[in-house]
């Protein structure tokens, strides 16, 4: 049997041994690694949302007890009057409050006065669950949810002032949230007068916010009777009943799904959300295997395909008789050039190598020449980083004659932030054959150039590493351009401060630094009173002249001006790290001095705008970036209760 058929035979059992354990090890290795990551996914965004709910209903109750705990409040139950809701809780207020209701009780409890925001009801019909029962009319779920609510005792406060409850419910298939504090004064030291219940409902649009734009869905669904196997992830209290998740299940090979369902403080099962997530990293994964398997099973054949019909019974020994020729050149004085054996490949080759005999003396200042004369710039570096070798394109590059490169260390060229990187590519010695980056370059007169490189590794006879060449090609208008486009994409073009981009990036950054060093972090939320004002009377411009005069104080306030960020409108953030409550708090008593002073622009006084600036803190208050942002606004909206004032968040008393 021939070699060619003997080598044939001798690999197809082992390729096929190899793709066949490979294909098992993949599926039961990486598949079921990727199955489990999107299952810890999905867990995580069922969590995620659980809390998210939780932190909805903190912020309510806080803003809730803010109007309950108010003199104002407290007289109106005492004394009804008209006026008090329409200068208090207009539509607009309630929507701001993202409340779609609110309810005054007195102690009977008979209802006070109430406020409602006007809803579509088909847009309600959309929420329920398949084959649930849906409202016949707005009027008959109003009187629904007010029932539905003092069945949960929302309305017994039995004289107790820091009476609460947060709910999640479904009243006639509409799922809402629901919270109701007592009535006292602004101390809350009064005996409750009354209760105050206000809600949100939850249309599509809160369900969809809650998934944080990630890829899935999350649908209202019957109630489950039987909970059993599933976990709890919040236990109950009189405040609030508990949560369960249900265990994962697998649609099919691209969808996965988990229930989370809210129980009320009675124990009776209230809203159940199913989470759907499609399996990204399985499905990615299949895919990378079945194309890798593939692709190498290809490889592999074409290279079976080559080698049999390239072998031929005349080449090895042809090759052996040359190789012998070749072994005496140099041993034997006599035998200097090669026996030329035909007109074929190994008759050329051995022509060829006759000829390199003759050419090796001529290569050096042949390839001199040619590396003089291309345009980028050439070089060759020892592995103790000095420089043995440059052309001409590289001493124009850096305005440097060659012997004030050569024998110099990479030092004296390369910017200090990237020679310890490049020493260590040299002292490894290991790698890619190629490499490809971009470095600052040192010229002569000590200004910086940005260049390509690209490089391979040397090596000696003995296969040794030797060093390092490359090529050289400047692309500092490219940088250049590119810095001026990422510029703009994370800088607020009217105040020039960092914009809502660079603000969500930088407070990722900083939560996982403060993470790492164990050590805290505040944010300070920035909103400017009566700023809506300054348009209505004034016109936009010089709105924005004064978001431009204000930001400039705001910098001058600072060491470190970048930490601002304008995120829209008349909103402003400030990161600090390293801070604690107490300096947090002395520097934003210094901000609004800074801001106190009026502003004089285009010949009008503006005196009447006003900061008010609330203070959150990791890890006291939030440990993620929403959450931290959430409990900065809502500081920042118990602060414009009083206007010009800072408040430092306080965690919701049922969390205490």
């Amino acid at each position: 049997m021939k070699l060619r058929k003997r080598l044939l035979w001798l690999f197809i059992p082992i390729l096929a041994l190899t793709l066949a354990a490979v294909g098992a090890l993949s599926d039961r290795l990486l598949l079921s690694r990727f199955d489990r990551q999107d299952s810890a996914q999905l867990m995580n965004k069922a969590r995620q949302l659980q809390e998210r709910m939780e932190l909805d209903i903190s912020r309510h109750l806080d803003l809730l007890r803010s109007l309950a705990w108010w003199d104002a409040t407290y007289a109106f139950i005492e004394q009804p009057r008209a006026d008090y809701i329409r200068s208090n809780l207009p539509a607009a207020r309630l929507a701001n409050l993202d409340l779609d209701f609110m309810v005054f009780f007195d102690q009977q409890p008979r209802i006070v006065a109430q406020t409602w925001r006007a809803r579509d009801l088909l847009e309600l019909i959309d929420l329920l669950p398949q084959g649930g029962r849906s409202p016949r009319s707005m009027i008959g779920l109003r009187q629904g949810i007010l029932q539905r609510s003092q069945q949960l005792g929302s309305l017994e406060h039995a004289g107790n002032v820091d009476h609460a409850l947060g709910q999640v419910m479904v009243v006639q298939g509409v799922p809402l949230l629901l919270v109701s504090s007592a009535i006292s004064d602004n101390l809350g030291k009064a005996a409750p007068n009354g209760v105050v219940v206000a809600g949100q409902i939850l249309d599509q649009h809160h369900l969809d916010a809650f998934l944080q734009d990630a890829p899935g869905s999350l649908r209202v669904v019957p109630v489950a009777g039987d909970t059993h196997g599933w976990r709890l992830l919040r236990p109950g209290s009189p405040r609030q009943g508990e949560i369960r998740l249900s265990p994962r299940r697998l649609l099919d090979a691209q969808r996965q799904q988990v229930d989370l369902q809210f129980f009320n403080p009675l124990g009776e099962p209230e809203l159940r959300l199913e989470i759907t997530q499609p399996r990204l990293l399985y499905q990615q994964g299949r895919t990378a295997v079945g194309f890798f398997l593939g692709l190498t099973l290809l490889i592999l054949m074409l290279a079976l395909l080559l080698a049999y019909n390239g072998l031929d019974r005349w080449v090895l020994r042809r090759v052996r008789r040359l190789n012998k020729e070749v072994a005496a050149i140099g041993v034997d004085r006599g035998r200097q050039r090669l026996n030329e054996q035909g007109d074929d490949e190994i008759g050329q080759l051995a022509g060829e190598l006759n000829h390199m005999l003759g050419r090796l003396e001529r290569s050096e200042e042949r390839d001199k020449a040619i590396l003089d004369s291309i345009q980028e710039g050439y070089f060759e570096i020892a592995p103790g980083g000095e420089i043995l070798t440059v052309n001409r394109s590289l001493e124009r590059q850096l305005d440097c004659a060659r012997e004030q490169l050569i024998g110099h260390g990479i030092e004296e060229i390369l910017d200090a932030e990237v020679v310890e990187r490049a020493r260590t590519l040299m002292r490894d010695g290991k790698g890619e054959q190629r490499t490809s980056l971009i470095t600052p370059f040192k010229r002569r007169d000590g200004s910086l150039r940005y260049f390509e490189t690209r490089f391979s590794y040397i090596e000696d006879a003995g296969g040794q590493y030797a060093g390092i060449r490359g090529i050289l090609r400047d692309v500092s208008d490219q940088v250049a351009y590119q810095n001026s486009l990422l510029d703009m994409a994370y800088r607020d073009p009217l105040t020039s401060l960092g914009n809502r981009k660079a603000f969500n990036e930088q407070l990722r950054t900083a939560l996982e630094q403060a993470q790492r060093q164990d050590a805290s972090l505040a944010l300070l939320f920035i909103d400017l009173d009566r700023f809506k004002e300054v348009n209505d009377r004034f016109g936009h411009d010089l709105g924005d002249a004064l978001l431009i005069a204000i930001a400039e104080r705001l910098r001058g306030a600072l060491r470190h001006p970048d930490h601002f960020y304008r995120l829209g409108g008349d909103e402003f953030t400030l990161l600090l790290s390293g801070e604690d409550a107490g300096n947090a708090m002395a520097l934003a008593e210094r901000l609004l001095r800074v801001l106190e002073p009026a502003f004089e622009l285009n010949g009008q006084r503006i005196d009447f705008v006003t900061p008010s600036i609330g203070i959150a803190l990791y890890p006291e208050h939030a440990s993620q970036p929403e959450a931290l942002i959430k409990a900065a606004d809502s500081a920042m909206y118990q602060a414009k209760q009083q206007r010009n004032q800072v408040y430092l968040y306080r965690a919701p008393l049922h969390a205490q």
